[in-house]
């Protein structure tokens, strides 16, 4: 005959630690046969038993609670309180005296689908690229008049609407919420959508679908002549740049415009698109040069190379020495319109004799630069004098400075 064998348990539940019961056991029935609640519906637990000083335990998503009966008769009833019963998830109960584990289980709330308050939407990322395989996603969330998400493969209706097209199409909750991936179309526009159930409406969002990378494009130079003046604007214009779906590149796009001379220097200048196009000047060189222009959407697309020429803009350079007041005048200068150079235009004056050489610089003022030589500077003797003006070269014959 083999011996029987006693194990004590301890356990914790929620918190509390239990030890069974020494003494004899109650019989208890629990009388309340219902295990599944709406949220906000009234919930009790109803015991018959002759014990006394009984408590309930109940633990759900909000926290743990002591609950006492109602009345200490033969059927004990204990009220869920209403912050618990309002929760939706899964409520459970130990039902104890004083440390002791006399009986458990558990009850599910769910949420009330006949009030339905608000279906919470977010959207993500609000502008996608035009063509077809970017997206968007929409997320939604619908809940209760106590703030709890509906239940799996609860329905809503969808719909989407692009220009004159209107779409409405069905999505399940899943794992508490609902969502959907809502793909760029090929042209540009905005996407607006929203979910609807029973009365309850989400916020309308909008997706803006923009133009894809840019594609290749071509640009023009415009100007009012082509002397090298230093003073005159050159208009450096794109055609309307595009995407490959025809779609016209979102304003702002920056567009750098790069200029190679043939004497091996770099100019650059920038413009942002407006509907399409972009724009941008230059000044005109102060001396002949070839320039080649491209222009760049920097890693995504790239221009024709147009080659523009300047050539000089002065035929002569007039000059006149006073050996009096040893004053070189150089000018009146007049460009190849027959007009006056432009006020602040750079003459450089080389003057050279046997030992040394000299830089002067002057400005135009009414097409004139004047040239005081120091005689405390500049010794007696013969000099040569080479006049530099936009690029144009003109050597004087041998001045003598006394």
């Amino acid at each position: 005959m083999k011996k029987a064998v006693l194990y004590i348990f301890v356990f914790t539940v929620f918190g509390f630690t239990i030890k069974p019961e020494t003494a004899p056991v109650p019989q208890i029935q629990l009388l309340t046969t219902k295990s599944t609640f709406q949220a906000g519906e009234v919930i009790q637990l109803k015991f018959k038993t002759e014990a006394s000083d009984l408590k309930l335990l109940l633990a759900s998503n909000l926290g743990t609670m002591l609950v006492s009966p109602e009345t200490e008769q033969a059927v004990k009833t204990f009220t869920v309180p209403e912050a618990i019963r309002t929760s939706a998830g899964k409520l459970n109960w130990v039902l104890i005296k004083n440390t002791a584990e006399l009986q458990k289980g558990s009850i599910t709330i769910v949420a009330d689908t006949s009030q339905i308050t608000a279906i919470e939407s977010y959207l993500g990322p609000q502008r996608i690229a035009a063509g077809g395989s970017d997206y968007a996603q929409v997320t939604l969330i619908p809940t209760d008049r106590y703030d709890n998400v509906l239940p799996d493969h609860t329905e809503l209706a969808f719909t989407t609407s692009f220009k004159s097209k209107t779409q409405t199409e069905k999505i399940e909750v899943q794992n508490s919420i609902a969502w959907k991936n809502i793909f760029s179309t090929k042209e540009t526009g905005r996407i607006f959508n929203a979910a609807q159930l029973q009365e309850v409406s989400s916020k309308l969002q909008t997706i803006y679908v923009d133009a894809n990378l840019a594609q290749d494009f071509s640009i023009s130079a415009q100007r009012a002549h082509h002397f090298a003046d230093a003073d005159q604007i050159t208009l450096l214009k794109t055609d309307v740049i595009k995407d490959r779906f025809g779609n016209t590149i979102p304003d702002g796009t920056l567009v750098n415009f790069l200029i190679k001379t043939d004497t091996g220097g770099s100019l650059q200048a920038t413009g942002n698109t407006v509907n399409g196009s972009a724009t941008t000047q230059i000044k005109h060189p102060e001396q002949p040069q070839r320039w080649e222009i491209q222009a760049f959407i920097t890693g995504i697309a790239t221009s024709n190379i147009v080659p523009l020429s300047f050539f000089t803009a002065l035929d002569t350079i007039p000059t006149a020495w006073n050996a009096t007041e040893n004053i070189l005048t150089v000018g009146p200068l007049n460009g190849k319109l027959n007009q006056i150079v432009p006020e602040g235009t750079r003459v450089k004056l080389l003057i050279k004799n046997e030992n040394q050489t000299y830089t002067l610089t002057q400005k135009t003022q009414t097409g004139t630069a004047s040239f005081y030589l120091d005689p405390a500077v500049y010794q007696s003797g013969t000099y040569t004098f080479k006049v530099q003006v936009l690029g144009v070269k003109q050597t004087l014959e041998p001045i003598t400075i006394h």
